[in-house]
């Protein structure tokens, strides 16, 4: 898994179409044609030893292999569709989950919320999704439960990565006043569940205001809505 926000960043701008020299690890923002690397979106190029990304911020996805990624099922059956906010919906096989065989596996409904690993990241195909981690284990992917008050949000990619830096200063301020559950998917969508339907809206709102605030400001919004 990538954390383009981890790896050392260099002002290299990059554009739809351009290339990258060698054949690296490749990560968000860029996709392999035949031989050569290439890039699908504007953004800041970033390296890292032998990964490469590009670091960019805009709401459409594009799948890229292995991301964990938040999806709302459309349509159940063996073969779940799933809409992960990308062009096309991904597909989730009823077996991609762990335990489950023909006669022992979830039964998917229009509407639920899953967490899961891209299998299949093709530009040219279907996305197609795990609940199954790379260890044979679920490692946390699968339906996300909650009793009446988890709420899914969409923002943008780059608040996603911002939200999965081990240091994020939001998360951790709201932390001090607040028990919540938080999971993030790259794919612009995030997942919050908290004590009430009240705590879950306000931690939300308050992920998707900290965006383009610094960390001062951020410690003092948290502050002002937890004593509201």
């Amino acid at each position: 898994l990538f954390n383009c926000m981890a790896m050392e960043a260099r002002k290299e701008v990059l554009l739809p179409g351009d290339t990258v020299a060698g054949l690296p690890q490749v990560g968000p923002g860029l996709y392999l044609d035949s031989d050569t690397v290439r890039v699908h979106t504007v953004g800041i190029l970033q390296r890292k030893d032998k990964k490469i990304c590009v670091n960019y911020s805009c709401k459409r996805y594009v799948p890229s292999l292995n991301e964990r990624v938040l999806g709302v099922v459309t349509k159940g059956g063996k073969q779940s569709k799933v809409d992960i906010g990308a062009a096309v919906g991904a597909y989730l096989p009823e077996l991609e989950f762990e335990g489950a065989t023909k006669r022992n596996k979830p039964n998917l409904e229009v509407g639920d919320v899953v967490y899961a690993r891209l299998t299949k990241a093709h530009r040219h195909a279907e996305p197609e999704l795990s609940c199954i981690a790379e260890n044979g284990k679920s490692n946390g992917l699968g339906v996300l439960h909650a009793q009446g008050t988890g709420h899914l949000i969409r923002c943008s990619l780059g608040l996603c990565r911002r939200l999965l830096k081990p240091s994020c200063h939001v998360t951790t301020e709201l932390g001090k006043y607040f028990k919540f559950q938080c999971v993030v998917g790259l794919n612009g969508r995030v997942w919050v569940d908290s004590t009430s339907v009240r705590a879950t809206i306000t931690v939300a709102n308050a992920l998707l205001c900290s965006e383009y605030m610094s960390d001062a400001v951020i410690t003092d919004m948290v502050k002002k809505i937890a004593e509201m």
